[in-house]
């Protein structure tokens, strides 16, 4: 991709204490794979949610969670197997989506990743990652326009943290640069830069002075 890396940290939120299962080995070998997933023992995590999945097929939180133990070792193909899985038995778990999205993000499937956070926020209301990482997929297909209304969301009508506004403001100024706005793309860059995002300083050294 064009400028790889997103910018964007991929924040998986993935803990349920005690999981949806009548199992109660299963429910050990699930927090013991909690556990795993804080220290950051992302194989040993994998065994124990693994282990669980084997005493019961439908344990939903244990699947979300080996795919996201596997997005951290970037095993980003593994982790998309396991998200399937989870929204094959609950189509309507829209944390998963956001979750796929940003494994399919990974994999370059950025019209799928758009698709996925778009699902994620029938059910996720005000989140403003989700659109950062909508534009920046449509940044990447050349979709300038329609990017720049995903970071404007974030800016103007949602309430993003200052990291998130900063990061959409970095980003459209990029996108408006890229369009031969320069003078708008240079403000945006400066507002980025004032609400402590460091890269745009090199972006405004190369393109704003």
């Amino acid at each position: 991709m064009k400028r790889a890396g997103s910018l964007i940290s991929a924040l998986l939120v993935t803990f349920t204490v005690c999981g949806q299962t009548d199992d109660e080995k299963a429910r050990e070998y699930y927090n013991n794979g909690n556990h795993m997933i804080y220290v950051r023992n992302y194989k040993g995590a994998i065994y124990e949610f693994t282990e669980a999945i084997a005493r019961d097929s439908g344990f939903i939180q244990a699947y979300e969670n080996r795919g996201v133990a596997k997005y951290y070792l970037k095993d980003y193909s593994g982790a998309i197997d396991d998200f399937n899985r989870a929204l094959e038995i609950n189509p309507n778990d829209y944390n998963t989506y956001g979750r796929r999205g940003y494994a399919k993000f990974k994999t370059e499937d950025l019209t799928g990743a758009i698709e996925d956070f778009r699902q994620a926020l029938e059910g996720v209301r005000n989140e403003a990652e989700y659109h950062n990482m909508m534009g920046l997929a449509k940044y990447y297909l050349l979709e300038y326009s329609s990017a720049i209304s995903e970071f404007n969301k974030v800016i103007r009508f949602w309430s993003g943290t200052r990291e998130q506004r900063s990061v959409a403001y970095y980003w459209r100024g990029l996108t408006k640069i890229d369009m031969g706005q320069r003078e708008d793309g240079c403000l945006d860059l400066g507002k980025a830069r004032k609400l402590g995002y460091s890269r745009a300083l090199k972006l405004l050294e190369i393109y704003c002075r």
